[in-house]
């Protein structure tokens, strides 16, 4: 099954608050979203991105 989470961990957030953020895009290389971040923050100045490493917590099967 495809999961992006896994096979894209590099993230673009938008701070909604200091504990709020909402996903924008994701990516597989840090290099290209430190790229895209770039240029939304170029683009939408009144905005605030972060870059974020999201890796998704794995589930454990209790036998």
């Amino acid at each position: 099954m495809y999961d992006r989470k896994s096979n894209e961990p590099w993230a673009i957030v938008r701070l909604i608050s200091p504990v709020q953020w909402v996903v924008v895009s994701r990516y597989r290389s840090r290099a290209d979203a430190e790229r895209n971040l770039n240029f939304c923050r170029q683009q939408i100045a009144e905005i605030k991105f972060e870059l974020v490493f999201d890796l998704p917590i794995e589930k454990f099967d209790r036998h």
